[in-house]
């Protein structure tokens, strides 16, 4: 389906049903949390009801936008409906993703919806809503529902404009990232003319960390370790949170610092979040593709940043990413030589 056959169909879409559900996925980032809040506002400017559900912390983000409702958390999706002020159906969409488990606790709602609706850009993506669309070679949602709002005419406030903006940064890594296009700085362009405040949003979501967040990359540095090839892996027990007085979960941002040291192609960042679970946040730079890496352990995501959880043991876990790392590797060297 083309960017403009699935303009029209989202817009009948949203002038169909009257109350919205919208979900990105579990963990929040940025990315997920601008295009969930961006397209919420959208449908509140037709006089609808949109309610954000997110399953992890998103405090980081929502404290810089303008205000959705949520969902209380204490709530299920299934009983969602008496939260929204004109009435107790709705339709479900989802952002940032396109299986209902990626996003947790919203992941009963495809069912209980009148219907469901799914925009994303992820090369894992995978179909399970009524309506469903995918731009795999867009840096970001947040660049898509640009698009897509463009084509609908759909008048673009300055609330919506920094909302999408602080998602495509997020996702394109402040315009560093290869997935980064000239559609995305006409994109920025245009929204910072709306008057989006692009120094701060850079600064607050590259070049600004709780203290503790510092204290935990101190700590990945100590623990890190670089292999042949330019992987640098760094593992972190929660004794290793526990010695900081911090939990595992206030670590999400470290990944991004670690692909930063020069020699590293990639880097993986391993936490222990529960007893036996283990989270692994891993970045590249131009050799190899993560969301392969991630999907090999039940992840998923983007060519350079991508993620998985699991529940093998830590050393075993390391092992087998750095050989399915070096498995990448060396097959992009033996294209080179032939």
């Amino acid at each position: 389906m083309s960017r403009e056959e699935f303009a029209h169909q989202l817009n009948r879409f949203l002038h169909r049903y009257d109350r919205f559900l919208i979900s990105g996925h579990i963990r929040p980032d940025g990315d997920s949390v601008g295009v969930c809040t961006a397209l919420a506002l959208c449908i509140q400017q037709m006089n609808k009801e949109a309610m954000l559900v997110f399953d992890g912390d998103a405090s980081r983000y929502t404290q810089i936008l303008k205000p959705v409702p949520a969902l209380p958390e204490e709530a299920s999706v299934s009983e969602a409906g008496r939260y929204f002020k004109s009435g107790d159906t709705f339709a479900f969409i989802m952002l940032d993703c396109s299986e209902p488990e990626r996003t947790g606790r919203a992941a009963d709602a495809i069912m209980v919806a009148e219907a469901s609706l799914t925009i994303d850009h992820h090369v894992t993506s995978k179909e399970a809503a009524d309506f469903n669309y995918v731009e795999s070679d867009t840096g970001s949602t947040c660049e898509v529902l640009y698009a897509l709002l463009r084509l609908m005419q759909v008048p673009i406030t300055l609330p919506i404009a920094t909302a999408l903006f602080m998602g495509a940064a997020f996702d394109t890594g402040g315009f560093r990232h290869s997935n980064t296009t000239a559609d995305t700085y006409r994109m920025a362009a245009d929204l910072k003319e709306k008057g989006v405040d692009s120094t701060f949003l850079l600064n607050y979501l590259f070049h600004t960390r709780k203290f503790m967040e510092a204290r935990a990359l101190s700590q990945s540095l100590k623990n890190a370790k670089l292999y042949e090839g330019g992987i640098l892996i760094s593992c972190m027990q929660q004794r290793d949170f526990f010695m900081l007085g911090m939990h595992a979960k206030e670590a999400d941002g470290v990944v991004g610092n670690l692909i930063e040291i020069e020699e590293a192609e990639v880097a993986c960042y391993l936490r222990e979040i529960e007893d036996g679970v283990i989270r692994v946040n891993m970045r590249s730079k131009s050799k190899v593709d993560v969301a392969r890496i991630a999907a090999q352990f039940g992840g998923g995501g983007h060519v350079r940043a991508a993620g998985c959880t699991s529940e093998l043991p830590m050393l075993l876990l390391k092992q087998q990413l750095i050989a399915a790392i070096r498995a990448q590797l060396d097959s992009a060297d033996d294209k080179k030589e032939r």
